[in-house]
């Protein structure tokens, strides 16, 4: 999967928060300056071609975009294949990595396993 823009992230937040909306109703649920509708088309099509988007035709030239897959789906890839082009797809050095770097403690990391354990 495909790692975001800053603007292709802003639309499909949008599009997680809100589900369908037409490309207009995208512009209008985006953060000031208001892009063009254009722009917004063209970060559109891209974001179907990577299959991000879906999208249905309720009359000619009227379309309704949606997710298509949700924000968990697309954290998930993207943490796999940063762990598989940083650590080599070892999970075991990520961690270590963030608990050297003291992003994770020890103590959440017990509650880490803790967690994994009760699941």
């Amino acid at each position: 999967m495909k790692k975001l823009t800053d603007k292709e992230q802003a639309i499909m937040e949008v599009l997680w928060e809100k589900g369908e909306l037409s490309i207009r109703d995208l512009i209008g649920n985006l953060p000031e300056p208001a892009p063009h509708f254009n722009t917004i088309a063209t970060y559109v099509r891209r974001l179907e071609v990577h299959g991000m988007i879906q999208h249905k035709e309720l009359g000619p030239k009227f379309y309704l975009y949606d997710a298509a897959v949700t924000r968990e789906q697309y954290i998930n890839a993207i943490h796999k294949e940063n762990v598989n082009k940083l650590f080599g797809g070892s999970y075991m050095s990520f961690i270590s990595n963030l608990v050297k770097e003291h992003d994770v403690s020890v103590d959440e990391l017990k509650e880490l396993i803790r967690m994994v354990e009760e699941d």
